[in-house]
């Protein structure tokens, strides 16, 4: 199975008193994905991580791919010619 996060993708803390607590991120914050890989233990398997910038100094190192919700992408739309 792949990672379902990936480079550049925006997201969001899926429990927002667990990204308050643990990460010193607000709650109701929108991330953008800087890494995703997975980590393998010899007892525990394998376990996705992801690295994510949620402001210019604020950054959360390898937490685990499954606290974090996508969101849609946002395609641009061409300009509308009058």
């Amino acid at each position: 199975m792949g990672l379902s996060l990936h480079k550049g993708q925006r997201l969001r803390p899926i429990h927002p008193a667990v990204a308050e607590r643990e990460w010193g991120v607000a709650g109701d914050a929108v991330g953008t994905v800087i890494c995703a890989y997975r980590v393998t233990y010899e007892r525990l398997g394998a376990v996705d991580r992801v690295d994510v910038r949620f402001g210019p100094k604020q950054i959360v190192w390898g937490a685990p791919a499954t606290e974090f919700a996508p969101l849609p992408d946002q395609k641009m739309s061409a300009p509308e010619i009058h």
